[in-house]
């Protein structure tokens, strides 16, 4: 039982203000593993006020990247040192199998702080652009009012205090994916950590603490909707980053509308696996079971839910699918041979049933699984199950499902399968599986998802990553990420003056269009 009362603020362990709290259950016990204070209103302003001191008057947002870099190292070696003790505490709470926690969710914080502070190292954020622009002008003559030329510094500076949402599903990778290029950039931030999967992200308080990281620079709450839609909209806040549902994700994003602040938004999604004619079944099926219900039970945003087959190897694919669904392992997500562990709540699970009940409802059927396992009496656990003898106007090939469930759709060649596979609300990843690496390309380049893949369902950690459509706003991962998180300024003089050397001296001088040499 691990028993929280404080939240993370402003560099410290600060007793909540609520009476209120959460209690954590494990899925796999069904038991009280851990409670954590709830957000009051008077709670959230303590951890906007703490981050907006840390921007406005503290040290963070005036280091240079590098030095920030030094701190996002500290921060990766405190998680490394502290990977088994996360591991076990992160499957016990979400569900998922050891391994995973193990070979992804206490690897992958370590690698984006490590990684964005080797960008920080050599992150530049002033360019000096001085140009003769009078070349684009059609003949016209400029004139004092508006001359067309340009002496200029343009800065690149950190957009201020962020409300971070991580998701529950991937919490400690995501607080990595987010923070850290938020940080090198030179922004605070607000994290809200996620109501089923807090214990594990709370480890990150005591991490900052033995980084030496400046009070305020990050703060960490728990917070129910109310409270979290209070953070949202706080007049401290200048851009929020949420990974979670579209649902929710909408009214995020209509409330930063209103207010006219920066949203990213990671949200949902229902990826396509293309399987052409050429393709080998012995090849596309292991892809498609590790892509889908073989990695934490489904319960990933990037899953390969619509599994889009050639309709004369239909049957074939049906057959091999199936079988490899029902030999999957369901258990105990302890036991290191467990591949599908419990779903992260009860609710979960049953929504998650829901939608099995309501495809049989439309004519579709189970070709496996479409059940709780009938010797498990005890955790949220559910079968690994394929749906079949469906289409995509199918409720459980549009929506998306949240569980170890995927739905196989025939398809009457290439073009039937790319309109199918773009025939969604939703573009966040998706593959295809061909013989011919180049043609896959092609066939990547007129599908509409932010991250696609060809031969494989892995995904690019250095590369950005984001969505189309109901899929999200804006971008994750790679050098692409900081860029979310800085505002571009111009500061300019007279073309006919020379910048001070004292401004100039250093910074990197831009080419292009218009540019003049040194």
């Amino acid at each position: 039982m691990i028993e929280h009362d404080s939240f993370f603020i402003d560099g410290a362990w600060r007793a909540a203000k609520s009476d209120r709290s959460f209690d954590v259950i494990s899925p796999r016990s069904e038991e009280l593993v851990g409670r954590v204070p709830a957000a009051s209103r008077e709670d959230i302003d303590e951890a906007v006020a703490a981050a907006r001191r840390a921007f406005d008057d503290g040290p963070w947002p005036r280091m240079s990247p590098a030095e920030r870099a030094d701190y996002l190292t500290r921060i990766a070696t405190g998680i490394e040192k502290r990977q088994h003790e996360l591991a076990p505490l992160i499957s016990e709470e979400l569900g998922c199998s050891m391994p995973l926690s193990q070979y992804y969710m206490t690897v992958a914080p370590v690698l984006s702080f490590n990684y964005y502070a080797e960008i920080g190292r050599t992150l530049e954020l002033e360019e000096v652009r001085i140009s003769d622009l009078t070349s684009f002008t059609g003949g016209s003559a400029g004139g004092p009012t508006v001359p067309m030329a340009g002496n200029s510094l343009v800065v690149r500076e950190p957009v201020g205090v962020v409300a971070s949402f991580p998701a529950y599903n991937f919490a400690v990778p995501a607080i990595g994916q987010k923070l850290a290029p938020a940080l090198i950039a030179g922004c605070t931030v607000v994290i809200k950590v996620p109501e089923p999967t807090p214990l594990a992200t709370f480890v990150y308080g005591e991490i900052f603490e033995e980084a030496g990281l400046p009070p305020g620079v990050v703060n960490i709450v728990a917070a129910e909707p109310a409270e979290s839609a209070y953070l949202v909209e706080h007049p401290g806040i200048d851009m929020v980053s949420f990974t979670g549902s579209d649902a929710v994700g909408a009214k995020i994003a209509s409330a930063c509308g209103a207010l006219v602040r920066p949203v990213l938004l990671e949200l949902g999604g229902k990826s396509a696996a293309i399987v052409l004619n050429d393709a080998r079944l012995e090849d596309v099926v292991p892809a498609l079971v590790g892509g889908s219900v073989g990695a934490n039970s489904g319960q990933h945003c990037v899953a390969r839910t619509r599994f889009i087959v050639p309709a004369e190897q239909y049957n074939e694919y049906a057959e091999a699918l199936a079988q490899a669904f029902s030999s999957l392992k369901i258990g105990d997500p302890m036991d290191p041979d467990t591949v599908v562990g419990p779903l992260v709540t009860s609710r979960q699970r049953d929504r998650v049933e829901s939608f099995v009940e309501e495809a049989r409802r439309e004519g579709a059927t189970v070709a496996t699984g479409g059940q709780r396992p009938a010797d498990m009496s005890v955790g949220w656990y559910y079968e690994p199950t394929l749906i079949t003898n469906a289409h995509n106007g199918m409720k459980i090939a549009r929506e998306e499902v949240f569980g170890p469930v995927a739905v196989l759709i025939p398809h009457d060649g290439e073009e039937d399968a790319i309109r199918i596979a773009n025939e969604s609300p939703y573009g966040l990843a998706g593959s295809v599986f061909t013989a011919d690496d180049a043609h896959g390309f092609e066939v990547a380049r007129r599908i509409r998802t932010g991250t696609f893949s060809v031969n494989t369902v892995t995904a690019d950690l250095g590369s950005p990553f984001g969505g189309y459509g109901k899929s999200g706003i804006g971008r994750e991962h790679g050098p692409t990420a900081v860029d979310e998180y800085l505002h571009s300024r111009t500061i300019s003089m007279d073309p006919g003056k020379q910048l001070p050397d004292a401004v100039t001296n250093g910074v990197r001088r831009g080419d292009g269009p218009g540019s003049l040499e040194p």
